[in-house]
């Protein structure tokens, strides 16, 4: 669900609340409407003017953990 610019998931077979920040909650929702990693990483360099590495990076660490919790597959 959506709350401001954040989202939760309840993972309900865990009992587990997710709660993402503005920055992980543009990339699950990118994901989500099939956004491949270099359209959703230039989309965040414009957004907050910082640099690709780090974009890239930090996207790589997310995808790596929301797979890990079977947030999302691939």
């Amino acid at each position: 669900q959506k709350l401001d610019d954040k989202t939760v998931i309840f993972d309900g077979e865990a009992s587990v609340l997710y709660t993402f920040n503005e920055t992980a909650s543009f990339i699950f929702q990118k994901l989500k409407r099939g956004w491949d990693e270099d359209k959703i990483v230039s989309s965040l360099v414009k957004k907050y003017q910082v640099r690709e590495e780090r974009v890239r990076e930090d996207f790589k660490q997310l995808v790596e953990e929301l797979l890990k919790k079977k947030i999302i597959s691939k």
